[in-house]
């Protein structure tokens, strides 16, 4: 009887296996933290120009607001003779100018500027995550603010995100950009 001793082909079967496993669960896992990422993105982005887009209506009917009680009430002081449209074309500038008002709905839409928005948006980035594995200060934001609250065609309101995403892979050193854009419809009730 001839048998040969197989001492240590375990081991060599586990050398030659383990490698490629280990790289296998470090490929999944990055790929996790990026689909993680880019999720997390989207959810904000889509999150905050919905916010912004819902809040645009409210602003304008406090604009329709308080043209109405103007005119009434320089409608009532005049006895009808002068209404605010008459009164505006006389002045040659609005009634809000004039008393330094600025409650507008296009007001409220370009007092978003890309740093107040990017907070928000870097604020609901750190929610969705709700881990210490993404930075949130990597969020780049850009703002495309409407030009019309009247409706139609230009009363879109678009943000676009970006994420560094720095990857932690064994000998690599790369940095995955996410990119992620919402657009959302003013809503400014019906024209």
């Amino acid at each position: 009887m001839n048998l040969r001793k197989e001492d240590g082909s375990i081991t060599l079967e586990a050398a030659m296996v383990l490698p490629i496993f280990m790289l296998f669960v470090v490929f999944m896992a990055s790929m996790i933290r990026i689909s993680v990422a880019e999720i997390a993105l989207n959810k904000s982005v889509a999150e905050t120009a919905q916010f912004i887009s819902t809040h645009a209506y409210p602003a304008t009917i406090v604009t329709e607001g308080v043209n109405s009680i103007i005119d009434d009430k320089l409608t009532g002081m005049t006895l009808g003779t002068i209404n605010l449209q008459e009164a505006e074309e006389f002045i040659g500038t609005s009634f809000r100018e004039v008393m330094d008002i600025n409650v507008t709905g296009s007001s409220f839409i370009q007092s978003f500027s890309d740093s107040k928005i990017k907070s928000v948006v870097q604020d609901k980035f750190a929610d969705n995550v709700a881990s210490n594995l993404f930075d949130e200060s990597n969020v780049s934001v850009e703002v495309d603010l409407p030009v019309s609250l009247q409706g139609g065609e230009d009363s879109y309101i678009g943000i676009s995100a970006t994420y560094d995403l720095d990857l932690y892979v064994p000998f690599v050193s790369h940095t995955i950009t996410i990119k992620k854009n919402a657009y959302e419809r003013l809503w400014v009730g019906s024209f």
